[in-house]
Order: structure tokens, then C-alpha cells, then sequence
């Protein structure tokens, strides 16, 4: 109960409003900082502290601050220089840079320079770094293709272009590196046309009505004398009747452009006149000549007058003799043999009793094979001498010979040639009969069966020369088709496939004449060359290491070609002045030009000499001057140079004499 007096709150503690109460809040407040005013009253000395500090302060200041002065006194600021920009050092990535214009074009037959920078990983140039350059597409020449580059990292090089028109492609790159190359671009470019000449095809000669052998045609160049491509060149009958196909050609990367003639019905001289637009409408002219067949000489008996029958015996059967056309020159392998007076001779490698040791018969043609070869006699007749494991020689054994052994058949030959373990021969009537290895088709029989003696090939085929490479023949029919037959890995029988033939087949189109290498081959057309098959070593001349399964047209001869030569991965040709190129694999020299540089397009044989005939097997070429004078060239390790030594010889080197 209450006794009247004030109460207390709840849990005995007593009411805000209380004197007590307010004291304790005040001293809370103070001890959390929360009372300033409360502070001071409870610390007075600290107060005076404080003050003393301050006026001791602002006297040390006043004592220290600099006079004033008058406005007039007071300079301008100077004006607010921008902060400094901070060039740091490019950052470069790493491995080889192209320094110079990558992607240009240049005149052909130029030169330039190809500048890179190499850059290592930590974005700083690298010194004393070997650069190799490589020419990976078309074709020119690098001096040097290595360099070293200096204390900031460069490496040069020059490039000279070909003397035609079209695009090489450069690369740089390290030797033993991961880095990246550097890869250039160059268009060799010609000038504008200016200038049009015949180049092939003029003064034929043919029965009336007939379509000429040889293509017309015409080369159209520039200024300095580079030929022009992509010129549109117009052909037109003038004069005499006939037809040309076709009417339009363009220039083609050699500045050449052709059309096929078929003359008039009418004898005498006809005429087609080309026609050059670009040049002002310039007009060449091409002559043929159309020339009546002669007259039959056979008489015919008056009528009436009766003829007496005499009763003949019956002739006995002779081998129709042939009219010897075989060259009396050959190289072989390794070895070459040559007729004189038709006395036969052979130098360098004997191993399979090749280099024939004697002989009593008076031959008119030799053709030479990888380890064998074969004579003709004057009326056709075939002796062979050499390796004869499959039966090449054709003599009826399998026995190697050190002397020559006729060929077992009544055929007469007008021709022969010879591949690795095989022999065709063209007989008198224009068929084809072939002995030796047949693996691959080479005998042309329908077979893979080898032949120790002669077999005539499948069809009716006539031809008018033959030639064979290592496991593959073709033959010339008397139209001027090619037909081939045997090995086709490489696309040497030119028919578009990879597949190999039993029997012959037309493939490769028109030709003038022909010759082989080991999985290549090659023909004149026109004055122009064109090759198919293997080309690791640049032997199709197309500026290119890519193989061809139908014909591709060398690149960069400067006038028409008229004989071939073929080595096994090399091939060269005789111009109409006499000057010789030759393009392919030239490791031994074969190629003649100096060096021992492979090349992609022709390059001519060194020296200022003029030939009248060329030959090639193996890797060495042979040639004979105009004035009779042999000169070969290329490997010579068993002599068969024939300079009396054993070193090879990379330009023309003359023989005896």
C-alpha cells in the first residue's frame, strides 16, 4: 500500500526528470565525446594549453611572411604548359617483317630490293640472324638469297624479275625458327604494245586446200622489247580463198597469239593478214603457198593395141628396206655414243657393258637408253648392246652384251628409241613395234607382258616418229596427233588423267615433233614449246614445280623453238638463231647457263655459241655448232662429257679437237 510519498518507477530506478538522472546523462555524454562545452568546464587547463599554442603559432608566422607587394610588382603567371607525352617504344611483333612495300608492281626484267626487319619476342631487333629468301611462285632471281642482318635487325636482298610478264612471290623467313616470315608480292608488268612480227608459220607449203602443218603466228611487245599479254589480235583471209580459226586470239603470257589455216581450193600463193588494234590497226601479213599434187607417171597403153601377158615368177619375200631418219648421236644414261662414217664409238659408264667394245657393221642411227642402246644399219636393219634384263635388246635372251646383237624380227626400222628397259622401233610402214619391261604398258601391245623380241603396238595407227621415256612411249601419227602410252603417275602421256595406258592413246593434241624425259614430255607447236608430266624440277618450263597431265606452255622463249632435247628431269631447245635454253634440274650443270641453280623457265646456255643440233639424256646435254664443233655440259662422272676428265662441267665445254 502506498504511505502517500512519490513512487518509483519500475525496477526501483528513479524517474528521468530526476536530478540524479540528468547528471548521469551528462557524464556519459562527456565520456563519449559528445559534451565539447561539458569538457571544458571540467578541464580548464587543457583550454589554456590550447591557446597558448595557438598564439605562439600565428607570432612565428607574422615574423616569417613575405612583404607585400604593390600590384605593378607582380608578374604574370606563366602560361600552362601541357604535361609531357610519354612515347613509349612501339611494340613490334615478332619474327620476320616486311620493311619495304610488300604488294607492288615493277617493269619486267628489274630489279628491286626487298627489305625486312627481325624482330625477337621481346619486341627488340634481332642481329646476326640469318634471313633466307625464297622464290615460292613464278619465277626471278635473288642475289643472295641469305643475308645477315645488322645491329637493327635488316636484311636485303634483290630481286630481278623475268622478262615476261607476271607475278613472283618472295618469302623471308628464319633458319631453325618458329617465328613468323614475311612474304612479298611482285607483278612484273610490260609496257604498251607497240610492236607486231611474225613469228612462226610464214612461206608453208601445202597441197590446195590443205590445213597447214604449222600455226601462224604473231608476237606483239612493247617498247624495250618485252612481250605483252592479253592483246587482242585479229586474223583474216586477204587473198586466195580458205578459212583461219580462230579469227580473235588474245596474247598469251609470252606475248603470242596463233590461228590454224586451212588454204584455199586454189593453187598459188595465198595470204592472211593480221591485224593489232592497240597498235593502230598494224597489219602483218602471212604468205602460204598452194601447190598442185604431180601428175601420175604411169603410162597408159593406146587403145586397141593388145599387151602382151608374160607369166613372172613369184618374187621372194624381202624385208621392205627403210629410209634411215635416226639421229647419229645419242646420250644415254651415262654414257654417249656417236657415228662417224659409220664406224661406232661410245664413251663413259660400262657397268652393263653399254660402251660397246667393237663392231663390224656400218650403222646410219643410234638412240641411246638408260643402260642399253640400238644401231640401225643403212636399209633398217636393228642391233642392240647393253643391259638386257628384260629383254630390250631384243634378241630373244635375257643376257647382257658387250657387242652389238641383231634384233630378232624381219621388220625394218626407219627410227628407234629407247627408255629404261625398254625399245620401240618405227618400221618402213609406219607402224610401231616395241620389245623389252611392259609393267607399265610401255610395249603398247594391250599387255603387261614383257617381249624379248619385237611386237607391233594395238591399232592401225601410222606414225612418223617415236619417242620413249624412262617407262613410257609416245609416237607422231602422220596427221601430226601424239598418242601415248605406258606409265602415267606423273601425267607424261599428256591425256589429262594419272592413269596408265596398254594401248596408245590420243591425248596431247597436234604436234611437230616431240621428245621424252624420264616422266616427262614435250612438243613444238607453232614455233612455241609445251610440256606435261613431272615437274619437281621445273623441267615443263611453265614457271611452276606443279605437274601438268595436258600440255602448259614454256615460259619466256624468245622466238620460236625448233628442235627439243630432253634429259631425264631436264629439257632444252634450239632456237631458229641457233641460241639454246633450257630449263629443268641443274645439279650437275646440265643446264649449261654457269650456275647450278634449278630453274622454271628457260635460261640460255652460256657462252656466245650457235648450234645446228642438241641432244640430252641423263643429266648432260650435248650440242654441235654451226661450224661442226661438239660442246657438252653437265654431270661427267663416268666420263661421258668427254673432255678427258671426270669433273662435271655447269657450261659448254668442248670435245676433241
Amino acid at each position: 500500500m502506498s504511505d502517500g510519498g512519490p513512487r518509483t518507477p519500475e525496477h526501483g530506478k528513479p524517474p528521468a526528470d530526476h536530478p540524479s538522472q540528468l547528471l548521469r546523462f551528462d557524464d556519459e555524454a562527456s565520456r563519449r565525446g559528445l559534451g565539447f562545452f561539458g569538457q571544458i568546464r571540467r578541464h580548464p587547463g587543457v583550454v589554456v594549453f590550447v591557446l597558448a599554442l595557438a598564439t605562439a603559432w600565428w607570432a612565428w608566422h607574422g615574423l616569417h611572411r613575405p612583404p607585400p607587394t604593390t600590384p605593378e610588382a607582380v608578374e604574370p603567371a606563366p602560361p600552362a604548359q601541357p604535361a609531357p607525352t610519354v612515347t613509349e617504344t612501339p611494340k613490334y611483333r615478332p619474327g620476320v617483317l616486311p620493311l619495304s612495300d610488300s604488294v607492288f608492281s615493277r617493269p619486267v626484267g628489274s630489279s628491286v630490293t626487298l627489305t625486312t626487319r627481325v624482330m625477337g619476342e621481346d619486341s627488340l631487333p634481332l642481329a646476326d640472324t640469318l634471313v633466307v629468301f625464297h622464290v615460292v611462285q613464278g619465277t626471278g632471281t635473288l642475289q643472295p638469297d641469305t643475308a645477315r642482318t645488322d645491329e637493327e635487325g635488316l636484311a636485303r636482298t634483290s630481286l630481278t624479275l623475268p622478262s615476261t610478264p607476271g607475278r613472283v612471290v618472295v618469302s623471308a623467313d628464319l633458319v631453325g625458327s618458329h617465328l613468323p616470315w614475311a612474304r612479298f608480292s611482285v607483278t612484273a608488268r610490260s609496257g604498251t604494245p607497240t610492236r607486231a612480227r611474225i613469228f612462226a608459220g610464214d612461206r608453208q607449203k601445202a597441197d590446195p586446200g590443205a590445213l597447214l602443218a604449222r600455226r601462224l603466228v604473231l608476237r606483239v611487245t612493247d617498247q624495250a622489247g618485252t612481250p605483252v599479254p592479253g592483246v587482242d589480235v585479229r586474223f583474216q583471209v586477204v587473198g586466195g580463198g580458205g578459212v583461219v580459226a580462230p579469227s580473235h586470239a588474245p596474247t598469251d603470257s609470252s606475248g603470242l597469239a596463233s590461228t590454224l589455216w586451212r588454204l584455199g581450193n586454189a593453187p598459188g600463193d595465198q595470204f592472211v593478214a593480221a591485224m593489232v588494234p592497240d597498235i593502230g590497226d598494224a597489219l602483218i601479213t602471212f604468205t602460204a603457198t598452194a601447190v598442185e599434187p604431180a601428175a601420175a607417171a604411169a603410162a597408159t597403153p593406146r587403145s586397141g593395141t593388145p599387151q602382151p601377158t608374160v607369166s613372172q615368177p613369184a618374187a621372194r619375200s624381202e624385208p621392205t628396206p627403210a629410209t634411215v631418219t635416226g639421229r647419229t648421236f645419242a646420250v644415254g644414261g651415262n654414257f654417249v655414243c656417236a657415228l662417224s662414217s659409220g664406224h661406232l664409238s661410245c664413251r663413259g659408264g660400262n657397268d652393263r657393258e653399254q660402251r660397246v667394245r667393237q663392231s663390224s657393221e656400218s650403222f646410219a642411227a643410234v638412240a641411246a637408253g638408260v643402260s642399253h642402246a640400238c644401231a640401225l644399219t643403212g636399209t633398217g636393219q636393228a642391233w642392240c648392246w647393253g643391259a638386257d634384263e628384260s629383254g630390250q635388246l631384243g634378241d630373244g635372251s635375257r643376257t647382257d652384251r658387250a657387242t652389238p646383237d641383231s634384233v630378232v624380227t624381219d621388220s625394218r626400222f626407219s627410227m628407234l628409241a629407247a627408255g629404261v628397259s625398254h625399245t620401240c622401233g618405227l618400221a618402213a610402214d609406219g607402224k610401231v613395234l616395241c620389245w623389252g619391261k611392259n609393267m607399265d604398258g610401255q610395249l603398247g601391245d594391250g599387255s603387261t607382258r614383257d617381249r624379248s623380241t619385237p611386237s607391233p603396238i594395238s591399232g592401225s595407227h601410222r606414225f612418223v616418229g617415236i619417242v620413249a621415256g624412262w617407262n613410257h612411249t609416245c609416237g607422231l601419227s602422220t596427221s601430226g596427233e601424239v598418242f601415248c602410252w605406258g606409265l602415267n603417275d606423273r601425267g607424261q602421256l599428256g591425256d589429262g588423267t594419272l592413269v596408265d595406258r596398254l594401248v596408245p592413246l590420243n591425248g596431247p593434241g597436234t604436234f611437230e615433233s616431240i621428245v621424252a624425259g624420264s616422266a616427262h614430255t614435250c612438243g613444238i607447236r607453232g614455233g612455241q614449246v609445251l610440256c606435261w608430266g613431272d615437274n619437281r624440277f621445273g623441267q615443263l618450263g611453265d614457271g611452276t614445280n606443279q605437274g601438268h597431265t595436258n600440255p602448259a606452255l614454256v615460259q619466256g622463249l624468245p622466238e620460236a623453238a625448233m628442235r627439243l632435247a630432253a634429259g631425264a628431269v631436264s629439257t632444252c631447245a634450239l632456237l631458229a638463231s641457233g641460241h639454246v635454253y633450257c630449263w629443268g634440274q641443274n645439279v650437275h650443270g646440265e643446264l649449261g647457263d654457269g650456275t647450278r641453280d634449278n630453274r622454271t623457265t628457260p635460261v640460255p646456255v652460256a657462252g656466245d655459241l650457235t648450234f645446228r643440233s642438241i641432244y640430252a639424256g641423263g643429266a648432260l646435254t650435248c650440242g654441235f655448232t654451226r661450224d661442226g664443233v661438239q660442246y657438252c655440259w653437265g654431270l661427267n662422272q663416268s666420263g661421258q662429257l668427254g673432255d678427258g676428265t671426270r669433273e662435271s662441267r655447269p657450261v659448254p665445254t668442248r670435245v676433241g679437237g
